[in-house]
């Protein structure tokens, strides 16, 4: 292995790295230089010099677009950007959660869920929007369905009051009231803090 060429195209990944968004340097630094080193470079090298054009970050590092109703409900509660970004990813035209919800208990994790796909749909379809078979489909993924009490759950009064109307099985996709909103932007800095 030709090491100086190696410190070269390190090199250049660091400075492509340093030219995108400060919250994305550390995975745009980290999958270029897997691409190196696992040969998936491409063969014509290319050694940057003062006149060469900065190379725009790939694709999968691109900052999460955030339509008027997210930016407003992000506005009312305090939640920034980079706390969305700590969380949730944007890639292929999906979100992709980073950090979920880590407790045992299957009510509290069946609604946080809901919760999170409601930012999920603010973010992809400007609504804060959740569809309670999305939700089934979700907790069940994660180990927090309880099929006796899927739906007493969201009528509990302290979940209840989360969401417009009720979260039925088979039901309408349901929008977050304000305590819905409320208990959204608590969980997003919970999660975006680590705690």
């Amino acid at each position: 292995m030709d090491y100086e060429h190696l410190k070269e195209e390190i090199k250049y990944i660091v400075e492509i790295a340093a030219s995108v968004p400060e919250a994305f340097r550390e995975k745009c630094f980290e999958l270029l230089l897997n691409n190196l080193l696992s040969g998936k470079a491409a063969k014509a090298q290319i050694i940057p010099t003062a006149t060469t054009a900065p190379v725009p970050p790939p694709a999968s590092t691109s900052a999460i677009p955030l339509h008027a109703h997210v930016k407003a409900f992000m506005r009312r509660k305090g939640i920034t950007s980079d706390q969305i970004e700590s969380i949730v990813m944007l890639e292929d035209g999906d979100i992709h959660f980073l950090k979920e919800p880590a407790h045992g208990q299957a009510a509290k994790g069946q609604v946080d869920w809901a919760l999170l796909l409601a930012l999920k749909n603010g973010i992809l379809n400007n609504t804060l929007k959740v569809d309670p078979e999305e939700v089934r489909s979700m907790v069940q993924e994660k180990g927090f369905y309880d099929p006796a009490n899927y739906a007493a759950n969201f009528k509990k009064p302290k979940y209840a009051a989360f969401f417009r109307a009720a979260l039925e099985p088979q039901g309408e996709p349901q929008s977050l009231s304000g305590e819905g909103e409320t208990a959204l932007a608590e969980l997003i800095k919970a999660l975006a803090s680590g705690s």
